[in-house]
């Protein structure tokens, strides 16, 4: 799993962190955690001279959440959701990070694009709060921050039904989503964002950046406590890991 997290920092400021893991399409199994919390910590090493960060996935998947063994881990209480703090990790960055999302968005792969600041999305791929299908409450903070993304309705129908939205779908119900654009056009877009930010006085814009994440801070804290709840007992029924178990092996 060593280097399946990417990441560079440009003279200008700006930090390209990509998820980078061909193999396993940017699942969340423990050593991409790890590397991803790594990544994290080696970015407050360089957090003076960082004055933007683009996030980005594979072409074809953004991030896919969780793999199968860390969610049968989560229904025999080896691991708990609390534990997987890649949201808490990127909201509490102290400058802005735009998501780059060329490829598919799925479970907590939608919340970690739900955690950046801007997001760039391109209209061909999928974004899916897909828990539900397998018989779990949604986690790491989608159930506050998917709103503040697609809007609070768009976001209940998300993640109620389990369905895998076109970007281009979700466009025309209108959501917050900053800019929706050909695949291929996604990663000049989000530079040109960076550059627009790198340019500015950095630290006017820790400041800012420490303003406008209030909010998303508080209502992770807020969704954290009620999805650790809601996990408790959902993680339990019987019929959760048989749905797990069910859904890998399609």
């Amino acid at each position: 799993m060593s280097g399946v997290i990417k990441l560079r920092i440009d003279d200008d400021g700006i930090a390209w962190m990509k998820m980078h893991d061909e193999v396993s399409k940017n699942t969340f199994s423990k050593g991409f955690v790890e590397n991803f919390l790594d990544t994290m910590d080696e970015l407050e090493t360089f957090k003076d001279s960082i004055r933007v960060m683009v996030l980005q996935g594979l072409y074809d998947v953004f991030c896919a959440g969780a793999d199968e063994d860390t969610l049968v881990a989560l229904t025999k209480g080896k691991v708990l959701v609390r534990d997987i703090a890649l949201s808490e990790r990127l909201i509490n960055l102290e400058f802005p990070v735009i998501a780059a999302v060329e490829g598919h968005a799925m479970g907590g792969g939608l919340a970690i694009a739900s955690c950046c600041d801007i997001v760039v999305a391109a209209r061909e791929s999928r974004f899916g709060a897909v828990f539900m299908s397998m018989g779990f409450t949604p986690g790491m903070g989608v159930t506050t921050l998917l709103s503040e993304l697609v809007g609070p309705y768009i976001a209940s129908e998300m993640m109620f039904s389990a369905k895998r939205f076109r970007i281009s779908e979700l466009e025309r119900m209108g959501t917050n989503i900053n800019h929706i654009v050909a695949k291929i056009r996604v990663l000049p877009v989000a530079k040109d964002i960076a550059r627009q930010i790198a340019d500015k006085n950095p630290k006017s814009v820790r400041l800012l950046k420490h303003a406008l994440s209030a909010k998303k801070k508080k209502l992770l804290i807020e969704a954290r406590m009620q999805e650790d709840l809601m996990h408790r007992i959902s993680f339990n029924y019987p019929e959760t890991l048989e749905n797990i178990r069910d859904s890998y092996i399609k």
